[in-house]
């Protein structure tokens, strides 16, 4: 791991993390609440407030193409690059993750 980033460990392992059938978790850091969602590109992390309205993404839904739908108003952001499908200008913050031997860990800081 590059020692120049801060990382922060979240759990030891996947079943660490508890994951709803929507397959997004929640974790709270400090101030921030973060989802953790189970994609078929492997584990994301994202703010758990829905730029748009507010809503709180830990109780929306991923679709096929992985995005996160806000259960307010199903306000789709991509998990990748945090973008609003509709191009409105709505941005989603979206964190790094690692899996390493040593566990699952986030950068919260850029």
């Amino acid at each position: 791991m590059d020692q120049t980033e801060k990382w922060t460990k979240i759990a030891d392992n996947l079943q660490d993390i508890s994951f709803g059938n929507n397959n997004i978790g929640i974790i709270k850091n400090a101030e921030k609440s973060i989802c953790i969602a189970k994609t078929s590109e492997g584990l994301k992390a994202c703010s758990a407030s829905c730029p748009h309205a507010g809503g709180d993404l830990s109780e929306g839904f991923l679709d096929k193409k992985q995005n996160i739908l806000c259960p307010v108003h199903n306000y789709r952001f991509s998990l990748n690059t945090g973008r609003d499908a509709l191009d409105e200008g709505y941005f989603l913050k979206i964190y790094k993750l690692k899996e390493t031997a040593e566990g699952i860990f986030i950068k919260l800081e850029e």
